[in-house]
């Protein structure tokens, strides 16, 4: 008997070990799929999957019989085999029936088959494919959330390991095809596949700061139709100002914070750093001031420009060209000093956008290189959509392109340092913004300690008091060549602030209450030269164990959104 039990425990364990192998081989290959998948190389992940599949397939098949139930049910091997047969039958299921279909539509949504041609982007692969990637997306959500019921700590460190690397790998994976399923359920009605759509494009100037960039100097309506993009009508946004009522009523926190501007002059509607909301103003305006339907709003900055003049080249203007390097300089300060007219100025502002975007519609240069361009200025918060359409704004809650006002963002704490301008100048350009938020630690409750230190600098010439009137400020709020900016510092939500330091000293905030998140706001004036800073320590809401996210204003020097690595991670 003795000796049966002996043998009967080693060919278990003998698959065990085979089994564990296995599920670390199937790891390494969705991990490669996945650095595929991405870069576009549908041959590459294809030649991968039937590794995939075999691994797959072998931890599931050791992980079954008899052996393997009656090991489930002992007290203490029972919570390591049900983790290893859980994670063996889900990676299985997804090698074989999710995953094989994603890859194939891959090639469908490569940015490269779906260049413009002729000025149009054919839409119909997209409609063609898109249940496929829906239920592969559906597939891999249902398989991370069977995934994450295994609590890889508490099992034994030789099945722990790849249990928590399939999670890390499988999370990946899910956050690729959630974005996946959006693309193909959004882009092609958006681009006008079911009839045309209308869109106000609103090109902030960092110049002016505004929370979520500068002031919308130009405006451009953009209508999409059949997967052809065209600028039908450009507006400076001095044009779309000087109403006498709010468009929308103002909340009494909006009022205290933004004032009536928010919502009578197109060039404020970005005082508030929740686009949704701005959007949704803007629009509104627009209406009033214009007419017609605008089915959406995007918000784009010379930072925008830059990043995909680097994917089309450079695009031609009627005095010469502009290119990824010199964008950013020739909108946001050259401008102002050799356009002597503000109404020129706003022209070639609204000019250059115009140029940009018929490059794209064009197909002009690399059209991957163009989506990656995207991608980025969403992440750095240079780019935002929102749709008037509440499903397809429901599909974009949550992502970068949203830009939504939010203390937290699923587990992760967000802080927001955003800046208003007060001068009604355009000496914003010269501000140099450093710092960001660091995780110190992390409580057994799972909150964390964070520090945020930012720098400001305001560092124009010389000679700033020489330089154009109209840059430095027609109203003389302050004196030539200085320039005032309202702080907001929005807290995570439910945390608590301590130690609060304004340029080295105890410092005070006015505090509020906006859309649930507490924020503080300081004035501060600069003079050339004059640097000021803020820090404060942050305790988080308990649970709050994810990567910290900072959201800022992007600044014409290029400060943008920055993360933090989560201490809860690193102690986890």
């Amino acid at each position: 008997m003795v000796v049966v039990l002996a043998v009967v425990g080693g060919w278990f364990a003998r698959d065990a070990l085979r089994a564990r192998d296995a599920l670390m081989a199937a790891a390494e290959d969705v991990a490669r799929m996945q650095e595929l998948v991405t870069a576009g190389d549908v041959a590459g992940a294809q030649a991968v999957m039937p590794g995939l599949q075999e691994h797959a397939a072998d931890a599931h098949g050791r992980t079954e019989g008899v052996l393997w139930s009656v090991a489930a049910a002992l007290p203490w091997a029972g919570p390591n085999v049900q983790a290893v047969q859980t994670v063996a039958s889900v990676v299985d299921d997804l090698a074989q029936r999710a995953l094989p279909p994603l890859v194939e539509a891959t090639a469908v949504v490569d940015p490269s088959a779906l260049a413009p041609l002729d000025g149009r982007l054919d839409v119909s692969p997209l409609v063609a494919i898109a249940p496929q990637v829906t239920a592969a997306d559906t597939a891999v959500r249902v398989a991370g959330e069977q995934l994450a019921t295994v609590a890889a700590l508490d099992l034994h460190p030789q099945i722990a390991e790849p249990v928590a690397e399939l999670q890390s790998k499988v999370a990946a994976v899910g956050a690729d095809t959630a974005t996946a399923a959006r693309a193909v359920q959004l882009i092609p009605p958006m681009l006008g596949a079911d009839g045309p759509r209308d869109y106000l494009v609103l090109v902030q100037n960092n110049a002016e700061p505004r929370a979520t960039g500068g002031i919308a100097g130009a405006v451009l309506l953009l209508r999409a139709e059949g997967g052809r993009l065209s600028v039908v009508e450009q507006r400076t946004g001095g044009e779309l100002s000087g109403l006498e009522q709010p468009v929308v009523e103002l909340t009494d926190v909006e009022q205290d914070l933004f004032g009536p501007l928010l919502a009578t002059d197109m060039r404020d509607v970005n005082f508030t750093p929740d686009f949704p909301r701005s959007a949704h103003i803007a629009q509104r305006i627009w209406q009033q001031q214009v007419g017609g339907q605008v089915d959406g709003v995007l918000s784009v900055d010379p930072g925008t420009l830059a990043l995909v003049l680097g994917a089309t080249g450079p695009v031609s203007l009627p005095g010469g060209e502009l290119t990824a390097d010199d964008v950013v300089a020739q909108l946001l300060n050259e401008v102002y000093l050799t356009i002597e007219d503000p109404q020129d100025q706003d022209a070639f502002f609204a000019d250059t956008a115009a140029a940009v975007f018929a490059a794209v519609a064009g197909g002009q240069g690399d059209p991957a290189g163009v989506v990656n361009a995207l991608a980025e200025a969403a992440r750095q918060g240079r780019l935002m959509v929102w749709s008037a359409d509440d499903d397809e704004q429901a599909l974009l809650s949550g992502t970068v392109l949203a830009g939504e006002l939010r203390g937290v963002a699923g587990d992760s704490p967000v802080v927001g340092v955003f800046l208003n301008d007060g001068t009604q100048a355009k000496v914003g350009y010269y501000l140099d913004v450093q710092g960001g938020v660091e995780s110190l630690a992390c409580s057994p409750d799972g909150s964390q300690e964070l520090r945020l230190e930012m720098e400001f600098t305001y560092a124009p010439p010389e000679d700033v008091e020489e330089l154009p009137e109209y840059l430095l400020g027609l109203d003389e709020i302050v004196r030539p060549g200085e320039f005032r900016t309202n702080a907001l510092l929005y807290l995570p939500k439910n945390a608590r602030m301590s130690d609060l330091r304004i340029d080295g000293e105890p410092g005070h905030l006015h505090v509020q209450v906006h859309e649930g998140v507490t924020v503080g706001v300081v004035t501060w004036d600069f003079v050339p030269g004059q640097k000021r800073t803020i820090a404060a320590s942050i305790t988080t809401k308990p649970g709050q164990v994810g990567d910290v996210v900072l959201r800022t204003t992007p600044t014409a020097g290029g400060f943008q959104n920055v993360s933090a690595l989560s201490s809860c991670a690193v102690s986890g």
